[in-house]
């Protein structure tokens, strides 16, 4: 629920019975209606941050002559989109990133907190949260994780019930986050922290985000017993229709990393309703967002693959907003709903020419029409105490061990996240082993916590071909990860990002290092969306150049060190086969 105080909804009530003139009165307009697909010419009457009157026919109530009136010119007005599952991650922050969402049209987005929970701890990260939803220009809600992506010692303490109850508490978390290690819940040692948190969620009328990537459907009644609400991990239409039956939300996802939509959609001719599929990007690149927008793409692509309008936009609106819980408020443009409108040419078209967020016109053909919060807002008193401590490690920390297995297991990249595994063969070097050279460069890995007091080793190829080194402390356990193809250059990339204070180095075989500083948690830029758009762009340019072919490097940095993908990662406990959980070389303790 979004709170709306008694003056004003007996304003709404005045306005709509035509006894109050409006604040904002939208004239001219074709208004499509998401309860019953209709198109109908109509005006719209806001008043306040709500909507008091939208037809059917022309607003024939008073006018007040101050007050602004917006001309629609036989345009399209339909809710603003819903994006109910993203990552404000890597390069944008979470008002820039809501600042070019709404310039697409998005006006209410649900954030994961878990990389900022990680960097600032619970009562910290509450502070920041509600000055971030408070100060962002479209609706910004959270979701608070109930457990890591990378298992930690403490993980248990530091998710506790009790830590996420107390956030679920406040009014800007909406739901428990995705929890990717979603085989926790089928374990009997693990399941009872798990299940009282999904049932915490639901005594405080939140809800619980699913992931159930990979669950087969033996597994998936298990998982909805659970309570758990959603899935947006389907990749096929057979996979998704597989959620459905069992009661789960499904999410169609359309992300940078996982463009699933055109295998998806065959799920809209599967089921006799829809009141249950939403759209999600997911993850979005900052680069990615600025060159083809966000749900207005996904929007796009649907009506293009012959989705009938009607259904693509209920999905990025009304089932959206339903799916949080907030289809009273959000999601619909109708009496007492939030003033969310998007203004069409029509609905082959989109991306909004106008936009309207909370009774106020924010942007116009893509471009803010108001002050971007971002570029005000306290960025160094909002994140104070989230700087990661990235250690001061010379060559031969990198070295694999003596007694490391030789040939060495290898994670050979599949794709931008999935490792197979591989034997390399190791030589002597230094104090250590090393690989031995091949016709495929192999990347010796060394991860480490945010305060630098563990070292995890192991190894990947084909990663990028003309990549000497690369040191990320954007990594999903919240540490430091450092790549390269000698123990010189990974120390090199490593001093520059201690200098640098967190971000991204990259240093090419063949030309000189580039810095990438996210000065905020190690994982974002403060101020606006676009230089961090460009600087994401940089990144995967830089990336690309040195023989990077997957993806998206933004997803390989960030699920080396997770715990739920195959076959290889490096963890708190070592280099590990994550199917069996064999630790193939263990982590070392640091001063």
């Amino acid at each position: 629920m979004i709170p709306c105080d008694l003056e004003l909804r007996l304003r709404l009530l005045r306005v709509a019975q035509g006894l109050e003139a409006p604040d904002l009165l939208i004239t001219g307009g074709r208004v499509w209606n998401a309860f019953t697909g209709e198109v109908l010419e109509a005006d719209v009457a806001v008043c306040g941050e709500r909507i008091a009157w939208a037809g059917p026919g022309r607003w024939s109530g008073p006018v007040a002559k101050e007050a602004p009136r917006l001309e629609a010119g036989g345009k399209t007005l339909v809710p603003g989109y819903v994006e109910p599952h993203t990552h404000p991650w890597p390069f944008a922050n979470p008002l820039s990133l809501g600042e070019a969402a709404v310039c697409h049209g998005t006006t209410c987005l649900v954030y994961d907190e878990l990389l900022l929970h990680l960097a600032l701890g619970s009562e910290r990260l509450a502070r920041l949260t509600a000055a971030l939803s408070e100060a962002a220009l479209p609706h910004v809600f959270w979701v608070a994780r109930m457990a890591s992506q990378s298992r930690f010692e403490g993980e248990d303490e530091f998710f506790s019930p009790e830590v996420v109850s107390a956030l679920l508490a406040r009014p800007e978390f909406k739901a428990t986050g995705e929890m990717t290690r979603w085989t926790d819940f089928l374990d009997p040692a693990r399941a009872p922290r798990l299940v009282e948190v999904v049932e915490q969620a639901r005594r405080l009328g939140k809800f619980a985000d699913g992931h159930t990537a990979g669950a087969s459907r033996k597994r998936l009644p298990a998982l909805a017993a659970t309570g758990l609400r959603s899935c947006h991990e389907a990749t096929d239409a057979a996979e998704a229709l597989d959620r459905l039956r069992q009661g789960f939300w499904v999410l169609l996802r359309h992300s940078s990393l996982r463009p699933d939509l055109t295998a998806l959609l065959p799920i809209l001719g599967g089921t006799g309703f829809l009141d249950r599929v939403a759209f999600t990007t997911d993850g979005a690149r900052a680069n990615h967002v600025a060159e083809v927008g966000l749900t207005d793409h996904v929007i796009a692509l649907a009506l293009a693959a012959g989705v009938p309008a009607n259904h693509a936009y209920r999905m990025a609106t009304l089932n959206a907003a339903a799916f949080l819980g907030l289809d009273q408020d959000l999601g619909a443009i109708a009496p007492g709903r939030v003033a969310d409108i998007n203004v069409l040419e029509n609905l082959d078209a989109p991306t909004p020419r106008t936009v309207i967020c909370r009774g106020r016109l924010v942007a116009r053909d893509g471009v803010l029409a108001v002050p971007a919060p971002s570029e005000s807002f306290a960025w160094g008193r909002a994140y104070a105490g989230s700087e990661p401590a990235i250690p001061s490690w010379g060559p031969e920390a990198f070295l694999l061990p003596f007694h490391a297995p030789n040939p060495f297991p290898t994670g050979r990249l599949a794709n931008a996240v999935i490792t197979r595994e591989a034997a390399v063969a190791l030589e002597p070097r230094g104090g250590g082993l090393w690989p031995v050279p091949g016709p495929e460069p192999v990347h010796c890995l060394a991860l480490t916590d945010r305060n630098g007091s563990w070292i995890s080793r192991g190894a990947v190829s084909n990663l990028a071909v003309t990549l000497d080194g690369l040191a990320s402390t954007y990594t999903t356990n919240g540490g430091t990860l450092v790549l390269g193809t000698s123990p010189d250059a990974m120390a090199l990339a490593l001093a520059r990002l201690r200098q640098i204070g967190g971000g991204m180095v990259v240093v090419p075989k063949n030309s000189e290092p580039r810095d990438f500083p996210l000065p905020l948690a190690g994982i974002q830029m403060p101020g606006g969306f676009g230089p961090a758009a460009r600087a994401a762009r940089e990144f995967q340019d830089a990336v690309a150049a040195c023989g990077y072919a997957h993806a998206d490097p933004n997803f390989t940095l960030l699920f080396l060190s997770c715990d739920f993908l195959p076959d290889l990662r490096a963890t708190q406990v070592g280099w590990v086969r994550i199917k069996t959980g064999e630790i193939l070389l263990r982590s070392e303790s640091r001063p």
